[in-house]
């Protein structure tokens, strides 16, 4: 079996049966950052040399287009090849690709600067996909590998994570709804429930809510059971009040912070830092510590939990809090929690679970008995490929 998956907008493919880890380019990416480079080397003139120190006009901050901001928004399989879905800036794109790494051959399914791509699931030739205008702005519709689509939610809401019914013509999602102040600026977002779309009646019906949570990354077996991601309402924050330190160093980190939005400013638009001879922007975030991740609104200090699972002896733990559990909900209504510190998972056609801790993938088999497969780093959008 292989299981594919993307990592810090990389995919990946690990095949079980001889531990292989291959990587699989994304065509879209390469071409965009070798255009970026092109670019930038047409304009290096202006930047480089005696001249341009002289006129001031040099700049150490040249963006590094490896380290340009593009998001994989998710994986599937359909047939004997790879579905993927990328946001460049403003547009959304979905391509399909065989798993060869060598060919480079790839066809566009969807491509658009009026919406971006969320996740999908690919059943039947059909994909439910999340798009929308906006990350933040994310709708359910249906589409063919023609690109044709019917879009089937709207409003002020996101609606995400959507995947097949089992057994029924309809999609599971995760939705949240917005509220806005009297000026019309959104001021708060709901809990996230999981809802149920009938494509053949055209309604929709929630499922799960709970005010006190947030449930995403819905999936249902042949069964027909339930499996999603619950956690605290708005994500895990850090803990403890405002100390004494706090308020003594307030002045300093403020004045710090303020100067680091300015330095940010002034180097993305006008191309020059505000610290002399600092370094570049891709060198910022290659240096960056994992210490300041914030997935789904959980806020993650990855070095500190690396301790505690050193001092647990958990040699397998992960980055996600506890409070982050993947739950299985039966016909009757009945909740289990499956696995604690889940980034994100997807079942198997033989009744196990393949998890992402963002350290491992781990295997839980039909019995609750769990193994390790392998290391991997950030693992999102998993999917397999028997």
């Amino acid at each position: 079996m292989t299981i594919l998956y993307s990592s810090e907008n990389k995919i990946f493919s690990y095949d079980e049966s001889d531990r292989s880890l291959t990587e699989i380019p994304c065509g879209r990416i390469t071409k965009y950052r070798e255009t970026i480079r092109g670019i930038q080397q047409r304009k290096e003139w202006k930047t480089t040399g005696t001249g341009a120190n002289f006129m001031g006009m040099a700049s150490a901050d040249m963006i590094d287009a490896d380290e340009l901001p593009v998001q994989i928004s998710g994986l599937g399989v359909h047939g004997d090849e790879l579905v993927y879905g990328v946001n460049l800036e403003d547009v959304g794109s979905l391509y399909h690709r065989g798993f060869d790494p060598s060919d480079d051959c790839e066809g566009l399914v969807r491509a658009s600067n009026e919406f971006v791509f969320g996740s999908f699931d690919i059943k039947d030739g059909r994909l439910a996909v999340s798009m929308g205008p906006a990350k933040n702005f994310l709708h359910i519709s249906v589409m063919d590998m023609n690109g044709r689509y019917d879009e089937y939610t709207d409003g002020d809401t996101i609606e995400e994570n959507p995947c097949w019914a089992a057994k029924k013509n309809g999609i599971y999602f995760s939705a949240a709804g917005y509220a806005r102040n009297q000026n019309g600026v959104i001021s708060a977002i709901s809990p996230r429930s999981i809802a149920y779309l009938d494509l053949d009646k055209k309604s929709m019906e929630e499922i799960v809510s709970d005010e006190n949570y947030d449930y995403l990354h819905v999936r249902q077996d042949k069964n027909g059971d339930l499996y999603y991601i619950r956690q605290p309402y708005g994500g895990e924050k850090p803990q403890g009040g405002i100390t004494f330190k706090d308020v003594i160093l307030f002045p300093y980190r403020l004045i710090k912070g303020l100067f680091g939005f300015l330095n940010f400013f002034t180097t993305i638009f006008g191309g020059e830092s505000l610290k002399s001879g600092g370094a570049s922007n891709g060198a910022k975030f290659k240096q960056r510590s994992e210490k300041d991740m914030i997935i789904e609104g959980n806020v993650i200090n990855a070095e500190k939990l690396d301790k505690i699972n050193e001092a647990n002896g958990d040699k397998h733990g992960g980055i996600m809090p506890q409070s982050r559990v993947l739950i299985k909900r039966t016909a009757d209504g009945s909740e289990d929690i499956v696995k604690k510190g889940v980034l994100d998972y997807v079942l198997d056609g033989d009744g196990s679970i393949i998890i992402s801790n963002g350290r491992h993938l781990i295997r839980i088999d039909r019995d609750g008995n769990e193994s390790h497969i392998a290391k991997a780093r950030l693992a999102v959008n998993l999917a397999v490929m028997e």
